[in-house]
């Protein structure tokens, strides 16, 4: 199976909220930061779900890479500020997230808050 034909395969698990079967999934993996044709991995399709107990297991369980890049430079904690989760920004900062990263288009997560007017957490990211 390739890694778009994995991906597949992880989005409906996701987007299921079936967590034993993604759990299952990623411990069949030799690498939880398999990317498919857009850069997007494991983490970024959780944390656009907004699945808080799957982005805790990647990050603590299996070692995913909280920095990681999709094609146009977007970082996990990027989604999830766009996406509008709080706890998982928050996690993710607690857990180390580079807040430097810059995207494609030169912008870093803390202006990414600011531009979409997430006030509550530009706390997290100053």
């Amino acid at each position: 199976m390739n890694s778009n034909e994995v991906m597949k395969q992880v989005e409906e698990l996701v987007y299921n909220n079936d967590i034993e079967g993604f759990k299952k999934l990623m411990d069949s993996l030799e690498d939880v930061n398999l990317q498919d044709k857009y850069g997007w991995t494991p983490l970024h399709l959780a944390i656009r779900r907004g699945r808080e107990e799957m982005v805790r297991y990647l990050v603590e369980e299996k070692g995913a890479d909280i920095n990681i890049q999709d094609t146009s430079g977007w970082t996990p904690l990027m989604e999830a500020i766009m996406d509008d989760f709080e706890e998982i920004v928050k996690y993710l900062v607690q857990k180390g997230a580079d807040l430097s990263i810059a995207n494609a288009r030169g912008v870093t997560a803390p202006v990414l808050a600011q531009k979409f007017e997430r006030t509550s957490m530009q706390k997290y990211l100053s």
